[in-house]
């Protein structure tokens, strides 16, 4: 398990420092207040299996350093069939899934290149759910269950601007609720306006 956390991490911390040292300074820095910025990503969460995210945020810089934000992602977590009862005449599919809703407070810290790293602190909410259907021996059933955990997050990443609007977002995000802890990597796009 450690070993498939690892090389997630490995990357995304790889893709952050190559990024920082590949930036050349830039006429402007993005340090912008009162500006939007909404993002889509795709990435990894692992700790709870090995299963792909996707998501969106949006954010407003309120001061030079500080930076608020909500987020949503979707992890799908499992999906099998399977087949019960004597012969294996009884037959059934299970689909398991996540939903992340957090916000929180990014600390960045511009310079005078494209890239403005920045750390983050949230709190939000997992929803899981999970369907199974099942069906042999004249009945067919659903049986649903779902649970909420309220959730704290850290993460690290950096906004790497291509143009005055519009960049990459490498990101590493850990989560910590009472039953469950992981780790997201996800790399995604953003834009600012105005």
């Amino acid at each position: 398990m450690y070993k498939l956390i690892q090389w997630p991490l490995y990357f995304l911390l790889a893709l952050i420092l190559g990024l920082s040292i590949a930036s050349t300074p830039a006429a402007a820095q993005e340090s912008d207040t009162g500006v939007g910025q909404v993002a889509g990503f795709g990435g990894g969460v692992f700790g709870l299996g090995a299963h792909g995210t996707v998501g969106a945020s949006f954010a407003s810089p309120t001061a030079k350093h500080i930076v608020p934000f909500l987020e949503v992602s979707y992890a799908p977590l499992s999906n099998y069939d399977f087949r019960y009862g004597s012969n294996d005449l009884g037959k059934g599919l299970h689909r398991s899934r996540m939903f992340d809703f957090n916000g929180g407070l990014k600390i960045r810290f511009p310079n005078k290149t494209h890239s403005v790293p920045y750390v983050g602190l949230g709190i939000g909410l997992l929803h899981f759910s999970a369907d199974t259907y099942s069906s042999g021996f004249g009945t067919a059933a659903t049986i649903t269950q779902t649970r909420n955990e309220a959730a704290g997050n850290l993460s690290v990443g950096m906004l790497y601007y291509f143009t005055d609007h519009f960049g990459l977002q490498p990101e590493l995000k850990g989560y910590l609720a009472q039953d469950v802890h992981y780790v997201r990597a996800s790399i995604g796009l953003f834009y600012q306006f105005p």
